[in-house]
Formats: structure tokens, sequence, C-alpha cells
């Protein structure tokens, strides 16, 4: 009996644990061409890349049946939520906006695109281990 009070109350801890993490969870939203011109750059009526706002910006090209894709998503997750307010991270499906993806010269996915200044970006190739893609956060946003 006394086992089976400590497994209910280990249920019960480990389930209001994950509750509470999920409920933190700041989302990243997916955009289309619409919206990544009211957010990001209208490219419409700035030909050269200017982007809007002043918080640092990553965009996560990727495509629903990518495994790296998959894998690299809880990562920007964990970033979206430590970095809450800092940074905003949104996705972009390569299938359904190849416009954007032309725009940013994406051809293999997860791309990431760091994006600190009005004018400039850098782009990452490939999936990194939450570590290497925290430290390229910091070293392209949060340099001292």
């Amino acid at each position: 009996m006394k086992k089976n009070l400590q497994l209910i109350m280990l249920s019960l801890l480990i389930s209001s644990t994950l509750m509470a993490q999920q409920s933190t969870n700041v989302q990243i939203t997916e955009l289309n061409a619409q919206s990544f011109k009211q957010k990001v750059w209208n490219f419409d009526k700035v030909k050269s890349f200017t982007r809007i706002g002043n918080l640092p910006i990553i965009l996560d090209f990727h495509a629903t049946w990518c495994p790296p894709c998959k894998k690299l998503a809880p990562h920007l997750q964990a970033i979206q939520n430590k970095y809450k307010g800092k940074l905003i991270i949104y996705k972009i499906d390569v299938d359904k906006e190849p416009e954007l993806a032309r725009l940013f010269k994406v051809e293999a996915m997860p791309t990431i695109i760091f994006i600190g200044n009005k004018t400039s970006y850098k782009s990452e190739l490939g999936y990194r281990e939450y570590a290497e893609f925290e430290t390229l956060v910091k070293t392209n946003f949060f340099k001292k």
C-alpha cells in the first residue's frame, strides 16, 4: 500500500511539473508570406533586406518531412522560452512558402537565419545539439 501511494504521489508530481512547463511555453509562430511582410521584412516595398522591429529574430526554415527539423524543434522551443521577450523565433515551412525560401537562398533544411540588425543576417545550415545552438544564439545576439 505504501509503495502504491508513493507511486501515485510521484506520478502527480511529474504530471504537475509537465503541465507547468507546458503552460510556460512561448508560442512559436508559423509565418506565411503575408505575415512575414508584416513582422520581418516587407520585400514588396523595400527591395534590399531591411528588417522590421528591434528584437533579434530567428527564422527556422523547415519542412514537415525533415527529420533534422523535427529534432531541432524542441531546441527552438527551449530557446524561445529561455529568451522570452529578448528574441523572437518564427517558423517557415519551405513547401508552403517557397518564395520566402528563395529570398534567403534556402536549399536544405533546417536552415536557421539569425537577424540581429536592420540590414543583414547570418545563415546556419543543419541540426545542432542544444548547447551548440544556444552558443550560436549568444554569439549572434548577446555578445558582451
